[in-house]
């Protein structure tokens, strides 16, 4: 079973993410999603946008 995210709620997925003491226990009980749902929804993000790029650019040298 699969469920869908609408953009809007992605979005504030992110938002929260980047709010330092937030934890992902907040942000689903924030957007009403199960823990699982946020997880994926986190992956799908990073691996979109290759969030690790950054970093493994800077820690070559």
């Amino acid at each position: 079973m699969s469920i869908e995210v609408s953009e809007e709620v992605k979005k504030k997925i992110c938002e929260l993410i980047s709010t330092p003491g937030i934890g992902i226990e907040d942000i689903s009980k924030e957007v009403n999603l199960d823990y699982d749902t946020v997880m994926k929804t986190l992956s799908e993000e990073y691996f979109k946008y290759n969030l690790d790029h950054g970093r493994s650019l800077c820690c070559r040298f």
